[in-house]
């Protein structure tokens, strides 16, 4: 976009064609030529290669042994890049005061550094073990859940969602134009389609029984994710930019899940963190 903008601008000028407001469109070029430069250096410089052992861990050339930690915090957040995008990271403070933050999405095996640390470093384990264990969908048949959930019809975002849906259908019953009626099915249907999805991906609710948390999704009806509640090391309730309310599961071994949650209400949130931490399930509200 900022070598458009600029060989725009480059065009006009030749052709003797520039006004007053042409000249904002070098400069803008070169404000996204800038938060470009700022993000890959920070990519570059977030995302070092790490590699963990029983005595130490080595962030890119940099050699810390365990013996020397301070202090270590695998969960938290911390701002990444030009607009301070938070994310989640672990910090490791050493004893020359020296700081290494991990941020999770730098890496796909971000759990298993995670993990490790935990294992090998806090709880002085001998070896390094991965969890396998997987959930039998029968173990939650007599389970009684409490459900928190939303209107996925009459909530903002059901509103928006079927607004515009609906608004496309009146358009392309009730009105008349030069363009066919094929054709403008060809061109809304799409649009209807990934407006669809693109909401309903953010409409899933909640169920917390005695022993086990389930995600599931207004309308993606298949959908369920189960979670052990011994399993889960800490609940986030977090937003980004404006966006839905998140909740991001992060459990003992730091595998990590984000599911949106358009049509909760505030009082649902906090319903539902004080039910979980009945069940001793560590919550972090950073949006309610």
């Amino acid at each position: 976009m900022g070598t458009f903008m600029i060989y725009i601008f480059l065009k006009k000028w030749s052709s003797n064609e520039v006004e007053t407001k042409t000249y904002l469109m070098p400069i803008f070029g070169l404000f996204v030529y800038f938060i470009a430069f700022n993000f890959i250096k920070n990519y570059v410089k977030r995302s070092p290669k790490i590699v963990v052992d029983n005595e130490k861990i080595i962030i890119n050339k940099r050699t810390y042994y365990w013996t020397d930690i301070q202090n270590i915090k695998l969960t938290g957040k911390k701002g990444f890049g030009f607009f301070n995008y938070q994310m989640e990271v672990a910090t490791l403070n050493f004893n020359n005061k020296k700081t290494e933050f991990i941020f999770d999405d730098m890496y796909s095996n971000s759990w298993e550094i995670k993990s490790f640390i935990q294992q090998i470093v806090i709880d002085k384990k001998l070896t390094f073990e991965i969890n396998t264990q997987k959930i039998n969908p029968r173990e939650i048949e007599k389970e009684n859940f409490y459900e928190f959930k939303g209107n996925p019809i009459f909530s903002f975002r059901g509103l928006m969602m079927w607004g515009l849906i609906g608004f496309f259908v009146y358009l392309l019953i009730f009105t008349e134009g030069k363009i066919s009626k094929f054709d403008q099915m060809k061109f809304l249907i799409p649009i209807c389609i990934f407006w669809f999805l693109l909401n309903a991906y953010s409409m899933n609710y909640f169920e917390v029984s005695k022993n086990f948390f389930i995600v599931k999704n207004h309308y993606f009806f298949w959908k369920k994710i189960i979670y052990r509640i011994t399993d889960i090391e800490e609940i986030v309730y977090e937003t980004q930019q404006n966006q839905s309310n998140i909740l991001r599961v992060i459990t003992k071994d730091f595998k990590r899940g984000m599911y949106p949650a358009g049509t909760l209400k505030d009082s649902k949130w906090i319903e539902m963190k004080e039910e979980l931490e009945k069940r001793k399930v560590k919550v972090r509200n950073e949006c309610i």
